[in-house]
């Protein structure tokens, strides 16, 4: 029965990594915790991403139910992006993984915590 647990819980475990994991998408979440953003604005706070690249993440998150896009402008293909409310749910754990890797960051660089 223990091992049966043990086995649900790394199965959830991998299923957050998928969804969240990857080089992009936590911190694309990160990025919309605070406020709805245009593309460009999301662009901008994560710096090296390509269009390309930002464009499939957003559409993964989307069909993940993590984050919504609204039509600002219909005829000038303006978006905008936000957390759901099912996103919203993640801002804890974005949270605590912003103080682990502060910790984690300071911890390698050999500074004082």
């Amino acid at each position: 029965m223990r091992n049966k647990q043990k086995q649900l819980q790394v199965r959830d475990v991998q299923d957050v990594i998928n969804v969240i994991g990857g080089r992009w998408r936590g911190a694309i979440l990160a990025s919309l915790c605070d406020k709805e953003k245009r593309f460009n604005e999301l662009k901008r706070d994560l710096g090296s991403i390509t269009p390309r690249t930002l464009i499939k993440e957003l559409k993964y998150l989307e069909m993940n139910k993590l984050v919504q896009r609204r039509e600002e402008n219909h005829q000038l293909n303006a978006y905008t992006y936000r957390l759901t409310e099912h996103g919203h749910s993640l801002e804890p754990l974005i949270a605590s993984i912003v103080v682990w890797g502060q910790k984690h960051r300071s911890l390698i660089l050999g500074q004082k915590e």
